[in-house]
């Protein structure tokens, strides 16, 4: 008989949707598992999921000043209770509880805080029996994240100086597991041949070659300054721009590297082969969301970070910019000189990439799978 698995997630960003899914297809091929994905925020009340999604999703990119406020403001045991009470009002209804308690999962692994949040409550009023897991999608974990953790199994944090710090916070080491964030087994540096790729490609690998996430999932366009600064750097290097499922951003960059002539620019649109262009390139031009980061990590890609959205993409920069895998080139100035440093000096960039060296990425998701059958056999 299958063990019975749910991943949930909210669809605040993109990230913690794509964790989920990463999980949900990778204990699925096991056979072993039944597993369930849930957007919590599907199931949302009306009015305050529509509102909480679309201020997260607009303050962080317009006002990313104003959520770096709200972030830190709600960073202590006080706010980060009253906040993880409210995410979980807006989401408790009648019928999101009858599809978790008609599924009745073995483990629920939570991508979320909300989500940890409702299962911790469903948990404690005796309405569940479950395993809990939650993943911590950045580099630190917000106080608003350990909100739940007396009723957790387990807490997966990205590094050792993160869980020395909830240590401190009061909680057991014996539930924080520093495995990281848990990504397809597509980013592997062993499944691919960089020469084969580059041929794929129509590559020589001569000259530099860039991946720049321009992003973009929710209208935004924020990333545009900088592929123009990239542009008029006249940089002798190809550059990959990808725009995702934004169509907007994708006919203006077009427009704008057709204005330049810039035919070192290729500016893709949503692509399934990200590991493919992550293993071809010597760099990645990215804004610090926990995800992306990760991908490039698992791939030892050095990154230059762009403009943030505050918050935990803030505590992400210090994360990667203190252990040399990454360079803050917010600024138009230094994204520029960053650039061309990186692409006309060798030893730069080389130091960057054996600072990478030293860190494991990989296996992240086989460790995960062995916690979760270590923790279901106990019960």
């Amino acid at each position: 008989m299958k063990k019975k698995m749910l991943v949930m997630y909210a669809t605040y960003g993109t990230g913690h949707k794509s964790i989920a899914k990463y999980i949900e297809d990778y204990f699925t091929e096991t056979g072993e598992y039944e597993v369930m994905e849930i957007d919590i925020l599907q199931y949302a009340t009306p009015f305050l999921g529509t509102f909480t999604n679309k201020f997260y999703n607009n303050v962080m990119f317009k006002f990313p000043w104003f959520w770096n406020i709200i972030y830190c403001m709600t960073d202590n045991v006080v706010a980060g209770k009253m906040s993880a009470e409210i995410q979980s009002k807006v989401v408790s209804n009648k019928k999101i509880k009858k599809i978790i308690l008609d599924f009745d999962p073995d483990v629920v692994i939570a991508t979320h805080f909300t989500a940890a949040t409702y299962i911790s409550k469903l948990k404690k009023r005796g309405e569940l029996d479950c395993r809990l897991i939650s993943i911590v999608t950045d580099y630190k974990a917000h106080r608003i994240w350990l909100d739940s953790y007396k009723s957790e199994d387990a807490l997966i944090v990205n590094s050792p100086e993160e869980k020395r710090t909830l240590v401190k916070r009061g909680i057991s080491s014996k539930i924080i597991h520093t495995f990281g964030i848990p990504v397809s087994s597509k980013y592997t540096k062993s499944l691919y041949d960089k020469g084969e790729l580059l041929k794929k490609f129509k590559l020589t690998g001569e000259r530099p070659i860039i991946l720049f996430y321009g992003g973009g999932g929710t209208g935004s366009s924020t990333t545009l300054p900088y592929l123009l600064t990239l542009i008029e750097s006249h940089v002798d290097a190809d550059v990959f721009f990808v725009c995702g499922r934004n169509q907007d951003l994708k006919r203006r960059a077009e427009g704008m590297a057709r204005r330049h002539e810039a035919k070192n620019i290729h500016v893709l649109g949503f692509i399934t082969n990200g590991p493919e262009y992550l293993i071809i390139s010597d760099f990645v031009i990215t804004k610090p969301g926990g995800l992306t980061v990760t991908e490039c990590l698992c791939f030892h890609k050095p990154m230059v970070l762009i403009r943030n959205s505050g918050g935990q993409e803030k505590d992400n920069i210090k994360f990667l910019t203190k252990r040399g895998y990454a360079i803050n080139a917010v600024h138009f100035f230094k994204f520029s000189r960053t650039i061309k440093k990186l692409c006309n000096n060798p030893s730069y960039l080389e130091k960057l990439q054996k600072n990478l060296e030293k860190l494991d990425k990989e296996g992240c998701m086989k460790k995960l799978y062995n916690l979760v059958e270590d923790i279901l056999e106990k019960k």
